[in-house]
């Protein structure tokens, strides 16, 4: 539960909001709230915002936005209470079996995104089961995107008058905000199921490393929680970050196309050798290359062996021109392989590799970088 001192009509600087008092300032914040669910691609933002927005959009006394999950019941996702100054978020428990009752006989009997008012259609105890709160006048409206039942979003009124129901079901105001709020619904719904097809890819593609080269199975696991975290350190997004994830997981999934008698050599590499095992960068960034939902992390994979001062490979690519992705990924892998150890060099101690590290800062990698990583590791 998420506690509010003020609410403005904004969003001005301090984050909150103030009361829109005639249709200019209506159509001024549903504007501004269809730009928001445009860009938002987060449940809580958009809902958060999209109760409080409404609330002030009709000047209402709350709103709540109900979500009909997989189970066949609706969950209160989020709730707005304006007196109270209060919102309500991720309730783990379903809507009362009554409220429920009056959801399904909505939704058979309504269109979607219109509102419509329970008034005498229903009982006392049925609206207040759908409102939270023991009086006031309650409207709900179906949330429906591509033909799919996504919920309602509940409107209320503690002391409501016929000018008051007039704005809500003639002015256009609830069916366009709910129709928005039925996309942006949708759209999240349907990037978290492409965020769990592209899991289940890269944990097919880890195991089939882990069959090929178990050590580099283990190496990609513990890296990927590293650099993760350095990426975090760093001030990257929640997407770049989940992308730095992913690429350092999958870094070395170009050695399944390297044959064993390079991969599993006990001893140090020869030229020729070491020439066909520099190529598993760009082995693994065409496997990648076309996967859904992991197309953002190929050049990651490609270029995690560059280094700043174009020695690398296989480009042979020069600071900036690296990404800040696969210069993370550089600085934890060669920290990883040197505290692990490999078949050709015996491994350092923690305190050796970040000396190490320190001493190529700049040369071979991206000194703040370096900097954050060593930070974190101490």
């Amino acid at each position: 539960m998420t506690h509010y001192v003020d609410v403005v009509h904004g969003p001005s600087h301090t984050g909150v909001f103030l009361p829109a008092k005639d249709s200019i300032d209506r159509w001024s914040s549903l504007s501004n709230l269809s730009r928001f669910l445009l860009e938002s691609n987060t449940f809580h933002d958009y809902m958060e915002r999209t109760v409080h927005s409404v609330v002030e959009i009709l000047n209402l006394d709350f709103s709540r936005v109900l979500l009909l999950e997989p189970n066949g019941h609706y969950y209160c996702r989020m709730a707005y209470y304006k007196d109270l100054k209060i919102v309500q978020h991720q309730m783990d428990t379903p809507e009362p079996l009554i409220a429920e009752h009056v959801y399904q006989k909505v939704a058979s009997l309504q269109q979607a995104l219109v509102p419509y008012y329970l008034g005498d259609s229903f009982s006392p105890e049925e609206c207040m089961a759908c409102s939270g709160i023991p009086f006031g006048s309650v409207w709900l409206v179906q949330l429906l995107a591509n033909s799919q039942n996504l919920g309602f979003l509940v409107l209320g009124k503690t002391d409501s008058t016929m000018v008051y129901q007039y704005l809500i079901e003639s002015t256009h105001l609830v069916d366009l905000i709910a129709g928005q709020l039925s996309n942006a619904i949708l759209r999240v719904k349907l990037n978290d199921r492409l965020n769990s097809t592209t899991l289940e890819i890269v944990q097919a593609l880890t195991k089939a490393l882990e069959v090929r080269d178990i050590q580099s199975s283990l190496h990609s696991q513990q890296m990927a929680s590293l650099s993760t975290q350095l990426a975090n350190q760093l001030g990257c997004s929640e997407k770049e970050s989940l992308d730095i994830y992913w690429a350092a997981l999958l870094h070395d999934i170009g050695k399944i196309g390297v044959e064993d008698s390079i991969l599993r050599k006990p001893g140090p590499l020869t030229k020729k050798e070491w020439l066909i095992m520099k190529k598993h960068p760009q082995i693994g960034a065409k496997i990648i290359q076309g996967m859904t939902g992991l197309d953002s992390i190929a050049p990651l994979i490609l270029m995690h062996h560059e280094r700043m001062d174009g020695s690398g490979y296989p480009k042979g690519l020069k600071g900036d021109q690296i990404p800040l992705g696969a210069r993370i990924i550089a600085v934890v892998d060669s920290y990883s392989a040197m505290v692990e150890g490999r078949n050709y060099k015996e491994k350092l101690s923690n305190l050796e590799a970040l000396e190490e590290l320190k001493r190529n800062r700049t040369k071979l990698f991206d000194p703040e970088v370096v900097d954050a990583f060593i930070g974190m590791i101490y």
